[in-house]
């Protein structure tokens, strides 16, 4: 019972903090005040603000419970920040794509240069497999992410690894749940694979580079174009009601 009721309290209070009702700086009310407010009893008031701390937007001093500013707080606040709103917020989603785009390519980097010959052959025989489509059909966006996945297996570098895990699973699942599918411009990204697939026989880590930030580039624009479409679809339903 304590455990969902704990549940309960780090949900309500994780949205005030991140919606703002809580200034950066200001103490939470006690321990006591919280759990007369939620018909609870201080075990699971702790363990509410135990998981609040995990995620960095408190911090537990002896004082009492002191908000943090949300710049401060751990990554794995991210997800909790896209869930405050129906359509995730467009700055906050091309900043993300920007940040995924730079870690993909030092992914790749870092994989040309520890991959075995046989690794080299295995990523170009997915790169093929991605200039043999003609649409975007959902294989397409399937084998991309497997060819992403492939930079993560040979590259050899955990602490890139675990930020790539991290970033998809905050990230890249809550965009596909929430029904949002970039187009791309094909000719384009078949541009970037061509010169991806050149790279790879080279071994030109800055070339990979180069076309794994193009393609992030037309993901953002693409996805940066879905996102006003779903808002603007939104702002006429409301006009219509």
């Amino acid at each position: 019972m304590n455990g969902s009721k704990a549940e309960e309290i780090t949900r309500i209070l994780r949205t005030e903090i991140l919606r703002g009702q809580y200034r950066a700086g200001e103490r939470l009310p006690s321990e006591r005040d919280l759990a007369a407010r939620f018909e609870a009893n201080r075990g699971a008031v702790r363990e509410a603000i135990k998981k609040l701390e995990q995620l960095g937007i408190v911090d537990v001093q002896a004082g009492g419970v002191r908000i943090v500013a949300v710049e401060d707080a751990t990554l794995e606040v991210l997800g909790h920040i896209m869930d405050l709103e129906e359509i995730p917020s467009p700055t906050l989603v091309m900043q993300l794509f920007e940040v995924i785009g730079a870690i993909m390519s030092l992914s790749v980097a870092s994989a040309i240069e520890n991959a075995t010959p046989e690794q080299i052959a295995s990523m170009r025989d997915i790169v093929k497999n991605l200039l043999s489509y003609t649409d975007q059909h959902e294989e397409y966006h399937s084998e991309w992410q497997a060819l992403l996945a492939s930079f993560s297996e040979v590259n050899q570098n955990l602490v890139l690894r675990l930020i790539i895990n991290g970033l998809k699973t905050q990230f890249v699942e809550r965009l596909r749940n929430a029904g949002l599918h970039p187009p791309i411009d094909k000719q384009q990204d078949t541009e970037y694979l061509l010169a991806m697939d050149m790279a790879f026989k080279n071994r030109d880590h800055q070339a990979a580079s180069e076309a794994i930030m193009g393609h992030f580039r037309l993901l953002k624009e693409g996805l940066m174009t879905a996102l006003e479409e779903r808002q603007e679809a939104g702002v006429r339903s409301v006009s219509d009601a």
